[in-house]
């Protein structure tokens, strides 16, 4: 990036811009002059000559510098230096120190359609949020990411990515394939949106989605399970009330529970398999000591649990903590085992869910227009004032946070179509390939 220092001189010693002021006044003088009655003498001529054109390489110089260095210039790294400085003087105030009068430093890169800016504030601005509000509106591009770290503030100018097609991405590459078609297992990340993607592989392995009723929760789970399915892991699906999206995913040959009964079987059973495969493969101590399930070549366990305080409301006190107990195992010994989980709510109050759950989902996302400062909170560990700009929430949209990511990023998931045709896609799969997401 590039570094962009304000540094304003009030004394003796002039800037670049007062010298090549004073080149051009004395160009231009030099043009006025009337040189007619020396022109008889060829050295006086060739003198005039050679000023003439060094009068004109000057005048050029200086007025290709003066348009490539403004706002207006074809180099964007140049027009974006422009708008820094005359932003400065517009909203930032300098401070005296000796002779010499000190801003803030900025640096500055334009990459693509977005401008990337660090701000070094130097005590002189207790408000960046602000500032990036306002940076917003004077460059005319949204601000699409902000964060701190070290004393600097960055912001992300520029214009917001767009959505990914979800069928085509679970699809890609079914219709064109003949033949004897066998889907192979991958451990891929699963992209989201921009450079957002759910890695099961990651300490990041876990998600807690937070999204109101008709935040467009379900289709984004509908995505989640899909890419599973296509990449041949095994998927399990708890619907704590009993939804079109279970139903979905029961005719799709996915195992799903509803009930408190068929909940707790559910996480005994991945629990007992878990217990197992550490047994198995990591106990004896014959596996590399950075081995996980993918590097032993093992298929993953995936459990979206949608609505997880419905199901412990519904459920009895001891099946209700029985049902955290099993949560909290998968959530603090499944990374190496390969035990995933996506566990969602409406809201999320701070004694809602066990913090030994919680806390392990370092993938969080909330979706939707209407959540309260609590919420959003308790599910990204921010407050909407650091966004540093307006809450930005809807249907299918809302904001990120993983261990990659620098503070809070905006997400707006894939898009999806009705059950009917997602159900005909995750049957091909399973048509195509081995039964569907058991990788067997």
């Amino acid at each position: 990036m590039r570094k962009l220092r304000l540094i304003a001189s009030e004394k003796a010693v002039p800037d670049m811009k007062t010298v090549w002021m004073l080149l051009a006044g004395i160009c231009i003088i030099s043009l006025l002059i009337p040189w007619d009655s020396v022109t008889a003498i060829p050295a006086l001529h060739r003198l005039r000559t050679l000023i003439f054109a060094a009068d004109i390489c000057i005048l050029t110089a200086l007025i290709m510098k003066m348009f490539l260095f403004s706002q207006y210039s074809p180099v964007k790294s140049l027009a974006l230096r422009s708008k820094l400085v005359q932003f400065t003087r517009l909203f930032i105030n300098s401070k005296e120190n000796g002779l010499s009068i000190y801003s803030v430093e900025w640096r500055y890169a334009a990459k693509g359609q977005n401008y990337h800016i660090d701000l070094s504030p130097n005590g002189l601005i207790k408000d960046t949020t602000e500032i990036g509000v306002k940076l917003s509106e004077y460059l005319r591009k949204p601000l699409l990411k902000y964060w701190k770290s070290d004393g600097i503030a960055h912001y992300i100018f520029g214009i917001p990515p767009k959505r990914y097609d979800g069928m085509n991405l679970i699809g890609e590459g079914i219709s064109e394939v003949t033949g004897e078609y066998k889907p192979k297992i991958s451990y891929k990340p699963i992209p989201i949106y921009d450079n957002l993607a759910w890695d099961f592989t990651s300490e990041a392995l876990h998600i807690l989605l937070i999204a109101p009723s008709g935040a467009g929760k379900s289709w984004f789970l509908k995505y989640l399970g899909g890419m599973v399915l296509k990449r041949q892991q095994r998927l399990y699906v708890i619907d704590a009330k009993n939804s079109d999206f279970g139903r979905l995913f029961r005719h799709s040959g996915v195992r799903v529970a509803t009930n408190t009964e068929e909940i707790l079987k559910m996480l005994s059973a991945l629990v007992k398999e878990m217990e197992y495969r550490y047994f198995r493969y990591f106990a004896s101590g014959s596996a590399d000591i950075d081995a996980d399930f993918s590097t032993l070549g093992l298929v993953g366990h995936i459990l979206i649990f949608d609505e997880i305080l419905s199901a412990l409301n519904n459920a009895g006190k001891k099946e209700a903590a029985e049902m955290e107990r099993l949560l909290k195992q998968i959530a603090l010994k499944g990374r190496a085992a390969g035990f995933s989980m996506v566990v969602t709510a409406q809201k999320l109050n701070a004694t809602d869910l066990s913090k030994a759950i919680t806390e392990q989902c370092q993938t969080r996302i909330i979706l939707g227009s209407v959540v309260s400062e609590e919420t959003f909170h308790q599910a990204t560990g921010f407050y909407k004032k650091d966004l540093a700009t307006d809450y930005n929430g809807g249907i299918g949209k809302g904001y990120a946070v993983t261990p990659k990511s620098e503070g809070l990023a905006p997400v707006k998931t894939p898009l999806m179509p009705g059950n009917s045709k997602c159900v005909a896609l995750f049957k091909e799969l399973r048509d195509r390939g081995t039964p569907c997401g058991y990788g067997e």
